[in-house]
């Protein structure tokens, strides 16, 4: 329990509730005019059909996009929800409330023009006007299909905390993995090139910022940070970043976008802090030796052979063994 509380004990939940209508509907028969000749449902699935502009809809994913990347730049997935350090808990809700505020505004606007965005898209699609106005919603109902929530709980292991252990234990491999997708942003700031974008600094900074407020989650993770500013206090001031600096930039950007190199370099790092020899890697198997085989033997299909009796070699003189 100990090692579990260790880690829970700086931690906040961070859980959001997002929900966003479709504007699809369930795809009928009559809707396509197939005729009799009907498929069973078990056998056919017909999809949907959408009842308005999917275009309007695009603003709610995009906010609660911002509110996952604004979660997982000071945080980790954890438990369906955000594990985020308690420091930085405060400033993180701040964040969310003026995405619910935003949020909330772009319901407001989207149910008020919704009647008359509705017939817009109708009018754009006459030879299908019937199976959409079958299956429209009146705006009342689709409001209560959009919301924006989001809780901040604290986390205390019950007496049983079932595998909240083992969970709390793949904190630092999750973590690793999300800095792998962050990484991507890199991987066209050194390819076919011979100086680095400071543009590309910004990606980095989040990177070290996200694993330096998490560090304390997996002894492995502060030697990844380390090397970041190792590197990052070595850059110029001002003009290129090339030669010999941007080489290491593209050997840090490509160890950042492997989650499990992170791993293994953080381990091998604080290995050697701590006094302890290095992990050898595990020698490679000995190739096989091939038989020598006795090709004779393979094809002769003769009776086997017996094996001949030992023959007795007569002693000789000296004078003969001088001769043969």
């Amino acid at each position: 329990m100990h090692t579990i509380t260790t880690i829970t004990d700086r931690l906040t939940l961070v859980m959001l509730d997002v929900a966003i209508w479709s504007g699809r509907k369930k795809l009928r028969a009559e809707d396509l005019k197939l005729g009799t000749e009907i498929p069973p449902e078990d056998l056919v699935s017909l999809g949907s059909k959408r009842v308005c502009d999917p275009e309007p809809l695009k603003a709610f994913h995009r906010i609660k996009q911002s509110a996952e990347r604004t979660c997982l730049r000071v945080g980790t997935r954890f438990l369906g929800g955000f594990a985020v350090p308690h420091a930085h808990a405060e400033a993180l809700a701040d964040a969310l409330a003026l995405l619910k505020t935003e949020f909330d505004q772009t319901t407001g606007s989207f149910l008020a023009d919704y009647d008359q965005a509705l017939e817009t898209w109708i009018s754009s699609l006459p030879d299908w006007e019937e199976p959409i106005r079958r299956a429209i919603e009146p705006a009342n109902v689709v409001g209560g299909r959009l919301r924006f929530g989001y809780q901040l709980v604290r986390i205390a292991p019950a007496e049983q905390p079932g595998t909240l252990e083992h969970e709390v234990q793949g904190l630092g491999d999750g973590i690793f993995a999300e800095v792998e997708q962050m990484a991507r942003d890199l991987e066209g700031s050194f390819e076919g090139k011979d100086k680095l974008h400071r543009r590309a600094l910004g990606t980095f900074g989040r990177i070290r910022e996200k694993l330096a407020c998490l560090s304390f989650i997996d002894g492995r993770i502060q030697p990844v940070v380390d090397t970041i500013d190792d590197w990052s206090r070595r850059l110029p001031k001002t003009g290129p970043i090339a030669g010999a600096i941007f080489n290491e930039g593209m050997g840090l950007a490509l160890l950042l976008s492997d989650a499990e190199r992170m791993a293994r370099h953080g381990a091998g790092q604080l290995a050697y802090q701590q006094g302890q020899p290095p992990e050898e890697p595990e020698p490679e198997p000995e190739p096989e030796q091939l038989a020598i085989v006795n090709f004779d033997d393979l094809f002769d299909t003769a009776a086997p052979s017996r094996p001949a009796a030992p023959v007795s070699t007569p002693p000789v003189s000296h004078m003969e063994s001088f001769f043969f």
